[in-house]
């Protein structure tokens, strides 16, 4: 008997690798939850095999109970930056609610990590987009409903973001790679997205041993330095690590200090006082800065043997140049409705 999946947030970059995964092999059929099944990337989606689209709104419960009656399991990841952290909240702990209500067999949450927990809250660290994810599993792993298996993978920033996101580099006339953040000495547990979908498909085979588990995932810790240094090994060209403070940082992108977070804002759930946007992701760069995010490397070695384990393995697998390529959803949604225009 084929398992039928629903991923809500299939169209994100962090969905196409889960959707692929899960469709390789027609063990499992797919139901991609969308707004739109005839977007550009609903449809690369559905020319994959046993995949089919749900048109709803994640926000919406006749449309989530309607999806929910027609599968057998959920991977659920949510788009705070598109419906914001109060509604990401409430709807992360109400879609568990109704899964669990109708039976399915197994909830998959994915996560990110609880970055002011993490610290002690430390307001210091306070991340909107990323705490709101990490409130969710913090309560659906807590209720142990007899029914339904119930796990969280947790990733963290994607190694695809030095294509296109905050990570990647400012380059120069003169052709050298310019890597100007406020990491100091820190690291980030990078993650390589089509790994993410591996470690997916590994829940939904083995419910047996993810049921109850919060699955943090990474594919390596990466420093600045050791970055430029891989940058100049695969590439060949000139990079540079520019450690600047964070007011700098800030200042040069472009956005008011006092610009709210669009996450705090969205879809009338705004957030009275909430973080700015310059606030939300000084918790995520001190979060990185401080290095106080950790991560089971033997325990990912054991699930996937094969896993991209190293940046510059990264670089050349995918053949990094340093040059843009659009991989981030927010993006390429602005890029397709300016090609409609």
């Amino acid at each position: 008997m084929v398992t039928k999946i629903l991923v809500i947030g299939a169209t994100g970059a962090q969905g196409f690798p889960v959707v692929r995964a899960l469709a390789e092999d027609r063990r499992y059929e797919v139901t991609i939850f969308t707004r739109n099944a005839s977007s550009a990337r609903s449809k690369t989606l559905l020319a994959l095999p046993g995949v089919t689209a749900f048109e709803g709104d994640a926000t919406n419960e006749k449309d989530l109970y309607e999806a929910l009656r027609q599968v057998d399991g959920v991977y659920c990841n949510l788009d705070g930056f598109a419906i914001g952290e109060l509604n990401e909240t409430f709807w992360g702990i109400r879609t568990f609610e109704m899964a669990v209500e109708l039976g399915i067999e197994h909830f998959v949450w994915g996560s990110l990590d609880y970055l002011l927990k993490k610290s002690g809250y430390d307001a210091k660290y306070r991340c909107g987009h990323y705490d709101a994810k990490g409130r969710v599993a913090d309560f659906i792993l807590q209720q142990k409903p007899k029914s339904t298996a119930v796990s969280v993978l947790t990733s963290g920033p994607y190694m695809e973001m030095l294509y296109d996101g905050m990570f990647a580099p400012r380059p120069q006339p003169d052709g050298t790679l310019v890597f100007a953040h406020p990491i100091g000495n820190g690291k980030v547990p990078m993650i390589h997205l089509d790994d993410i979908g591996r470690y997916a498909r590994w829940i939904f085979d083995h419910p047996e041993e993810s049921n109850g588990m919060d699955l943090e995932v990474a594919t390596e810790h990466v420093g600045w330095e050791y970055l430029v240094e891989c940058v100049r090994r695969v590439t060949g060209k000139n990079a540079v690590f520019v450690d600047i403070p964070q007011s700098v940082y800030f200042a040069n992108s472009g956005i008011s200090a006092t610009t709210p977070a669009a996450w705090a804002q969205s879809k009338g759930a705004s957030i009275s006082g909430g973080q700015t946007f310059w606030e939300n992701f000084a918790g995520w760069w001190s979060a990185w800065h401080d290095n106080f995010v950790t991560r089971d490397y033997a325990q990912l070695d054991r699930i996937l043997p094969d896993r991209v384990r190293t940046l510059e393995e990264w670089m050349r697998k995918t053949k990094y140049d340093g040059a843009f390529r659009p991989i981030l959803k927010d993006r390429s949604d602005q890029r397709e409705a300016s090609a409609s225009v």
